[in-house]
């Protein structure tokens, strides 16, 4: 019996339109509900500033592992793992008002 590894890559759908839809603002404080691989999060992390900030969530270990490795360097960048059913939960504990949303 023989095993295979698959590796899994997700193009997101209507990238560039649905992040110029935020209007992201270089200061702003933007979450990613789905991280999935970081699509949405690489191109809004781009437009962010220094004192921009993104919150990622995704409740895959996988997700998870990703987002650590693809933007450990990067202070404007926070990943939790959970469920986006639980945004209002943690978008509560931001000190500062969230700008927008993705899905």
């Amino acid at each position: 019996m023989s095993s295979t590894t698959s590796t899994f890559f997700h193009s997101p759908v209507f990238l560039n339109e649905s992040i110029d839809n935020l209007g992201i603002k270089e200061d702003g404080v933007y979450v990613d509900c789905t991280y999935g691989r970081g699509g949405h999060s690489k191109k809004i992390l781009s437009k962010l500033g220094d004192k921009g900030r993104l919150l990622s969530l995704d409740k895959d270990l996988e997700a998870e592992e990703h987002a650590k490795k693809a933007f450990i360097n990067d202070k404007r960048f926070k990943f939790i793992r959970a469920n986006f059913s639980k945004i209002n939960e943690i978008v509560e504990k931001i000190p500062t008002q969230v700008g927008s949303t993705v899905f």
